[in-house]
């Protein structure tokens, strides 16, 4: 070839959360690949940001074209929130138990294939990866408008990041029409990785796939983690004695944070730490529980830090929190912050969902909890406070090994290579960290856009 192979990334949010997608470009960049990851822009410019040798584009949400004139206009803006306001009435009402138009209560996917289908085209990609359910119907528009251009398709992987029948946060009715979509669609799909080994089991047999998705569980970095300057009970001002629990997530009622805020009047001693990705309302209703408990003083919230630097942040914690509540999905995998947790070498304490338990339990990291009881976590809390010692002995190098995203991660090169029939040339690792936003201007066109970042390669 004359350039290094291209790898496009798909994924439906803003990305710079999303650390399975960007430690999955970072990585497959630095063995030589050209990776642009395609996302969501958070405002009404396209722009790129690096991730090491990996790029992210963000691409602007489709608007109503702009017209003259301003009753045109007002029209084509109340019409939109009349139909916006139409399906989600739908999808709360009646699409609880009729179904309806898939293509209506899919509508923000189908704006995803008219914003990204020629972006992802232009960059002429040799391998799309679609991440996540929501990106299968832009990966194959994609890949069907680089057929109708150039005659050939790209191979495609499917990237399934939960199981998604089990998704006990999506309405009824768009579930519904997500599964028969996922159902329509996975066998066009050249491969399949997901999570977990359970959920790849789970995948093979619903869908009859010609064989079983490849496993890359979503462990944190471990050549490329970077100390942080600081860290949790530092920036805490809290003194080495007093015991710090530590939950680091997003914020949802199923993740079942609010047994630990309960708790805390059973522990005294005990603060809680909450690592939140922003404010939303459960979070507000979790300070305000504080506040009702008398516990504000020990509640403390903190932002994210960067994907490479959390384990170092962790290190001065005491316990590590998982508390999900009993959904499917829960009980097929372990979380992320399951093995940053461990390379923070801090032990866990765990609700009683099944993977995560047994894992729990099988290593000896840490203590299991019924979910949602509040008496039987301050119980398994008052457990580890007591012998730390005794949990941390049972990490492991071999376990810390495997359970990092590199040792993970080195099940996509050879996929990427057999999909494809294209060798890279690996290069030193890069830094995986995140660069400033830089705004595509108007006038240029996506072509010359991607010119000025990628690099032209030749590979044998």
């Amino acid at each position: 070839m004359t350039r290094k192979p291209r790898a496009a990334m798909i994924v439906l949010n803003n990305v710079t959360n999303d650390s399975r997608v960007l430690k999955g470009a970072w990585y497959m960049a630095d063995k030589g690949w050209d990776v642009v990851i395609f996302g969501w822009a958070p405002k009404s410019d396209v722009d790129h940001i690096d991730v090491g040798r990996a790029d992210v584009v963000r691409i602007p949400r489709p608007v109503n074209r702009s017209d003259g004139n301003r009753i045109v206009r007002n029209v084509r803006k109340y019409s939109m929130k009349a139909r916006n306001l139409a399906r989600k009435g739908w999808i709360m009402t009646i699409g609880q138990i009729i179904p309806g138009l898939s293509s209506e209560i899919l509508r923000p996917i189908g704006l995803a294939k008219i914003a990204m289908t020629q972006a992802i085209a232009d960059f002429e990609p040799d391998l799309i990866h679609a991440q996540d359910f929501s990106a299968l119907p832009v990966a194959l528009s994609a890949a069907r408008a680089m057929q109708s251009r150039n005659g050939t398709r790209p191979p495609m992987i499917y990237d399934a990041h939960e199981f998604l029948p089990g998704q006990a946060n999506i309405k009824r009715a768009i579930r519904r029409s997500l599964v028969a979509m996922e159902r329509s669609v996975i066998k066009q799909f050249d491969a399949v990785v997901t999570v977990s080994p359970k959920i790849a089991e789970m995948l093979h047999a619903n869908h009859g796939l010609r064989r079983e998705p490849i496993v890359v569980q979503n462990d944190p970095v471990l050549a490329a983690a970077r100390l942080h300057p600081s860290d949790i009970r530092k920036d805490l001002n809290l003194d080495a004695g007093i015991p710090l629990m530590v939950y680091s997530g997003g914020i949802a009622p199923q993740r079942g944070i609010m047994v630990a805020v309960m708790s805390l009047p059973a522990l005294p001693e005990h603060h809680l730490a909450i690592m939140a990705p922003g404010q939303n309302a459960h979070l507000a209703q979790l300070i305000a529980k504080a506040n009702e408990l008398g516990v504000a003083d020990r509640v403390h919230v903190l932002p994210f830090v960067s994907n490479a630097e959390v384990t170092s942040y962790l290190t001065t914690a005491d316990i590590g929190l998982i508390m999900n509540t009993h959904h499917v999905n829960h009980e097929l995998s372990t979380p992320t912050k399951f093995s940053e947790y461990a390379h923070a070498n801090i032990p866990i304490v765990v609700s009683d969902v099944k993977f995560l338990a047994a894992e729990t339990r099988r290593l000896g990291i840490g203590e299991v909890f019924i979910s949602e009881d509040v008496a039987s976590f301050v119980e398994a809390v008052k457990k580890v406070t007591t012998d730390k010692a005794f949990y941390i002995a049972n990490y492991n190098a071999a376990f810390l090994q495997e359970r990092s995203w590199e040792a993970q991660c080195e099940r996509l090169v050879p996929l990427y290579e057999e999909l494809t029939g294209l060798k890279a040339v690996a290069q030193d690792q890069s830094v995986f960290i995140l660069s400033e936003p830089e705004i595509k201007p108007p006038a240029q066109s996506m072509k010359d856009f991607y010119e000025k970042f990628l690099k032209a390669a030749t590979n044998s």
